[in-house]
């Protein structure tokens, strides 16, 4: 793993939030970054496959994948899985464009008949590294101190920051936030 990823996560989230126009206490709408970087959203509904495919992907076998990242030239789409909750979905979308973000190259990938890239199997390294920046991305750790300073829940994080609890609960712990708060006296 890289050195210093989590300090260039953190400053990356600030980067992001100056390039979008909010602050650091706002949600950050991961469709409006995909946006700011270029990469498009396909929905998942439109891309024609078949209705035996369609009950695989989403109803028999939902929680095989969460998002599909494909390239074609130097354009990324990602596509969400549509069953999964608007938080997860959040989430998975800041995880591909993370990857995308810090240049992550596949340990294999997958050229459809057509010629698209589907980028898949990334290092474990590189999924850590994508989970960490995801996770700055929508909870940045300033954000956090000044909420959890004033008493906030993870529930109440979590439904501020518009992501699930056990990922506030995660970056709560990773970024040392309650540690510091409580040596602090808050």
């Amino acid at each position: 793993m890289r050195r210093g990823f989590k300090s260039q996560a953190e400053k990356s989230s600030i980067a992001a939030r100056q390039a979008l126009g909010i602050t650091l206490l706002a949600p950050l709408d991961p469709w409006a970054y995909a946006a700011h970087l270029q990469v498009r959203i396909l929905d998942f509904n439109k891309l024609g496959l078949p209705a035996s495919v369609v009950r695989q992907l989403v109803a028999v076998d939902h929680e095989s994948w969460s998002a599909m990242t494909i390239q074609e030239a130097q354009s990324f789409g990602i596509v969400l899985n549509p069953a999964h909750a608007l938080t997860r979905q959040r989430s998975n979308l800041m995880h591909e464009l993370a990857h995308i973000e810090l240049r992550h190259v596949p340990s294999s990938v997958q050229v459809s008949e057509t010629g698209l890239l589907l980028l898949s199997d990334y290092s474990e390294d590189q999924e850590q590294e994508a989970d960490w920046h995801a996770a700055a991305l929508l909870l940045p750790r300033d954000g956090l101190m000044q909420l959890r300073s004033r008493q906030q829940s993870s529930d109440q994080i979590a439904s501020h920051y518009g992501v699930s609890r056990q990922l506030t609960e995660w970056r709560l712990r990773m970024t040392g936030v309650d540690i510091q708060i409580r040596r602090s006296g808050h």
